[in-house]
């Protein structure tokens, strides 16, 4: 009987633990991921309308050119995006870690900031740096005797723009990744290749790098996902412009749902969408092997 009572209130502290966490996740991820699907068979509107229609919503998108530009400059955005994920706050981490580096906790104190701003301030900072008029990065190129880059309205340089704050805003919370990786490596490995002469940067490709696969495949994941669901900084920085250069596949969803009021639609997309995101991070298990360290 002790042992039953044991394990009752065991088991009842788990309960206690668990539940609010997953009162929380079924409130805003399982009951919004259910009405979704609901959602995209019928014309709902938003506010009366709501008629069943099948599967008339999938049919319209999967037949719309601009379903698949849209998506198409989602997928060029992050494959743009993508190295400097994985790469920048890789370096970063290597040098933080280094013993040759000074000012490490400075280092990694400017590195991880950005990861506290939220969406909104990291745009107007972003739009602050790259304004056109009175841009910072204007301001020195023009001291430097150049003309002022028109950053708002090159579709190129806007994206560019986009990514850049992007990678500054995401840096710092990879590059923590990237660090407790690098010190959850066996010194002795790092010993070991000192005493056979190898030097700095084959111990970076032949230790450093293989033994990092499973951090480097979480951050893949992560940025993979954050990039393909791009928005706050979006909207905070060009709101899709110029023109729709910068609308990638989320402010897509976002207009035809509270814009032109096409719930239903917009709840096709989204299920669309995540079915696309699932066979990506698929791929790129496969792809990976999912971070094994062969």
């Amino acid at each position: 009987m002790g042992k039953r009572k044991q394990a009752f209130c065991h088991t009842r502290a788990f309960w206690m633990f668990v539940m609010p966490a997953l009162l929380l996740f079924s409130v805003f991820f399982i009951l919004p991921l259910i009405l979704s699907i609901g959602f995209s068979f019928t014309d709902y509107d938003g506010w009366k309308t709501m008629n069943f229609t099948g599967l008339q919503n999938y049919t319209k998108l999967l037949s719309s050119g601009e379903f698949y530009k849209t998506l198409g400059r989602t997928f060029g955005y992050a494959l743009f995006s993508l190295p400097f994920k994985v790469i920048v706050p890789l370096l970063i981490a290597v040098l933080a870690t280094t013993k040759y580096c000074k000012g490490i906790t400075v280092v990694r104190t400017i590195s991880y900031l950005p990861v506290l701003i939220s969406a909104l301030v990291v745009g107007i900072t972003i739009n602050w740096m790259f304004g056109q008029e009175y841009g910072l990065i204007n301001f020195i190129i023009q001291s430097l005797g150049g003309e002022p880059l028109q950053w708002a309205l090159n579709p190129m340089l806007a994206t560019f723009v986009v990514s850049f704050a992007s990678n500054w805003a995401s840096t710092g919370f990879y590059m923590i990744m990237f660090i407790g990786g690098i010190n959850n490596i066996s010194k002795e490995l790092y010993e070991a290749s000192s005493v056979d002469g190898a030097k700095g940067y084959q111990t970076f490709f032949k230790i450093t790098l293989p033994m990092l696969s499973p951090t480097i495949f979480i951050v893949l994941l992560l940025s993979t996902v954050n990039l393909l669901k791009e928005y706050a900084l979006v909207q905070g920085i060009t709101s899709g412009g110029p023109g729709t250069s910068t609308t990638y596949i989320v402010q897509y969803m976002f207009n035809q749902g509270f814009t032109q009021y096409r719930y239903g639609y917009a709840s096709a997309i989204g299920v669309v969408v995540s079915i696309v995101f699932i066979i990506i991070a698929a791929i790129q298990f496969k792809a990976t092997k999912g971070g094994e360290i062969e």
